[in-house]
């Protein structure tokens, strides 16, 4: 594997110098039209959540391999040029650890920049360190060091402050060198296509549409309530993320997690008690008092359930068994010279454990490089312990 990424290394290609800053739609409209006709694009995003529900978008920065462009957008009128050249089907967009990147492009445009290339997925596949920042990666892969500062930024200031703009653009001027050296080394050792179900599945909008109905699945503590109390949780919950989308406001600031324990936990069913609520705001006492109350009662009248009954912990047998299964992933890992938690975690094997044979682990290059030894191993431990 490293001879493969050594070779590519050898035709690295310049870094593009020509930074252009664009602040007003004419300019946007000739950049975009300029860039359209290109295969990939490097890309990178600045925003602030802070005080948001839904993430603002505050720069895009954009490079191919002789220039970058760094677009304000707070500055524009007029975005739909970029929208268009991040949804074009035919250009790739290059990122590095892209979660939160597509989930604000998706929520400014309401379209994903589909297709993808993640490069923090795809060093794994060449021996690299799973979830590998992106300037480590920039000094492993390039032998250039980043200078560090600005991670702190408040991109939504103008005007920004000094060095700000030279720090965005060097999120995109070695992505786009980055970028053709992985592309050209997986190529070559046959695991480039390896990476299409990943990136089609990062792309895919369902993953950053709101479901309220869900909304508990963000609160850690949820699986040690009883399952009555967790019911109460669940609807509790839902009316959080619906009055933080409503009002474009962060989640905490609607009610904190530990408040919304305790109401499920003391399910009370008047104000009195309701108020007795360890870290309740007064102030939210007052005006959402009653649907707090209404959430406990929709929730004691739904079946006195656990929300997830795989969500517990194994038995004595079963973490056995998911030993067994995870001494199989390390050793198909190092066969393959691939971290093994680029190709599945504990999660993944215990659903193997508990019978599932839907998970990522079954499937693609995963199952192959892996997924069937793991199969094998925990199928052949439960076998020899039913044995007398």
């Amino acid at each position: 594997m490293n001879d493969k990424l050594n070779e590519a290394k050898r035709m690295i290609p310049k870094a593009p110098q020509r930074v252009v800053t664009i602040d007003d739609d004419a300019a946007l409209a000739e950049f975009a039209a300029e860039l359209a006709g290109c295969d990939w694009l490097a890309v990178d995003t600045e925003f602030l959540r802070e005080r948001t529900y839904v993430p603002k978008l505050c720069l895009v920065q954009i490079a191919d391999s002789e220039h970058v462009g760094l677009i304000d957008v707070l500055a524009l009128t007029d975005l739909a040029p970029l929208g268009r050249l991040l949804g074009d089907p035919a250009v790739v967009k290059v990122f590095h650890s892209a979660e939160q990147d597509l989930e604000v492009l998706y929520q400014t445009f309401n379209r994903m920049p589909a297709p993808i290339f993640d490069t923090q997925v795809a060093a794994p596949l060449l021996g690299f360190d799973d979830q590998m920042g992106y300037a480590r990666l920039v000094d492993a892969l390039l032998d250039k060091k980043l200078p560090k500062g600005h991670t702190r930024t408040d991109w939504s200031r103008r005007p920004l402050p000094a060095g700000a703009l030279d720090y965005a653009a060097d999120d995109v001027r070695y992505l786009a060198v980055a970028y053709p050296v992985l592309r050209d080394a997986l190529a070559a050792a046959d695991r480039l296509a390896w990476l299409d179900d990943d990136f089609a599945r990062m792309v895919e909008p369902a993953r950053f549409n709101v479901d309220t109905r869900l909304a508990w699945r963000r609160i850690k503590a949820w699986n040690r309530l009883a399952p009555a109390a967790q019911q109460v949780l669940a609807e509790l919950a839902a009316w959080r993320e619906r009055e933080a989308l409503a009002a474009d406001r962060p989640r905490r600031w609607i009610l904190a997690d530990a408040p919304l324990i305790a109401i499920a936990e003391n399910q009370p069913t008047r104000d009195v008690e309701l108020a007795d609520t360890p870290d309740l705001p007064a102030k939210t006492l007052a005006c959402h008092g009653d649907e707090l109350l209404a959430c406990v009662q929709q929730g004691l009248a739904r079946p006195a359930e656990s929300l997830d009954p795989n969500a517990g912990p194994p038995d004595e047998a079963a973490r056995r068994r998911i030993k067994t299964g995870m001494r199989a992933l390390a050793r198909a890992a190092e066969a393959a010279d691939i971290p093994p938690a680029s190709i599945a975690s504990r999660a993944d094997v215990a659903a193997i454990v508990a019978g599932h044979r839907d998970g990522r682990l079954l499937r693609g290059w995963r199952a192959e490089v892996a997924g069937h030894a793991v199969v094998q191993a925990v199928t052949g431990a439960q076998a020899d312990a039913a044995r007398p």
